[in-house]
């Protein structure tokens, strides 16, 4: 490969929006090499690569730096024919906005899952809830969220469903009993090649463990579930 061309993503090992890039690159076959970094101690080559110290970042050859997991995605949509993403200016604009409300819905799933405060926890599950009812509605008649065929929106809501799947065995209730249509979707998403390896095979042992050692709602409400040695899924990709 042209070394100017050359793709290297910057990533956390459980960062939803890392996962993001991640599917959309495996979904592509793109050639990429991978550097995953802690974001509680980044190392200073990184914070000097990216401007507001997040990842993904993509670095692309030796000086050129992509941030933000939706414009990398559309980025690799660009340069892997079939695009994902629709010519129409006024339908990648809708896209567009789509992907800020997976980016937001995915936060809050985030500060559920590791909220401490039992307050908190319940707030934030009825705000899911209450936004859960707009992919619902966006789902209607429909396959995938723009229609019958993939697009990049439906890939950008790939964490949201990895982590409902992973914890579907001790959430309080089954948050997408009451959205059918949601419900399929999801489990049609995540049973998707590009899903199933456009994780790190560690993924689940390490949620878990963050989720046990921060002693989350989640922990005390089911701390059997927690401590029962639950074992991550294998994927080639992440192999060392």
């Amino acid at each position: 490969m042209d070394k100017r061309f050359k793709h290297t993503l910057v990533a956390h090992k459980i960062c939803p929006y890392s996962m993001k890039v991640l599917t959309v690159m495996r979904h592509k076959n793109v050639k990429f090499e991978i550097k995953f970094i802690e974001t509680h101690n980044k190392p200073e080559w990184f914070l000097r690569i990216s401007p507001l110290g997040n990842v993904p970042v993509l670095i692309i050859g030796e000086e050129i730096v992509l941030s933000e997991s939706a414009v990398i995605m559309e980025y690799i949509d660009e340069i892997t024919p079939p695009k994902l993403m629709p010519d129409d200016p006024l339908e990648k604009a809708i896209d567009r906005a789509k992907f800020e409300f997976s980016n937001e819905i995915i936060r809050n799933l985030y500060t559920f899952i590791f909220s401490t405060e039992q307050e908190k926890f319940v707030r934030q599950k009825e705000w899911l809830m209450k936004h859960f009812k707009w992919i619902e509605e966006w789902l209607k008649d429909k396959k995938y969220i723009n229609g019958n065929e993939l697009s990049l929106v439906d890939l950008s809501f790939v964490p949201l469903f990895v982590a409902l799947n992973m914890l579907k065995s001790t959430l309080p209730c089954d948050m997408l009993k009451d959205f059918k249509r949601l419900k399929i979707y999801g489990e049609m998403i995540t049973s998707l090649p590009c899903v199933k390896t456009g994780r790190v095979p560690d993924y689940e042992f390490l949620m878990i463990d963050g989720i046990k050692s921060q002693n989350t709602v989640l922990y005390r409400s089911n701390p059997c579930y927690f401590n029962n040695g639950a074992k991550p899924q294998g994927c080639c990709l992440f192999r060392n």
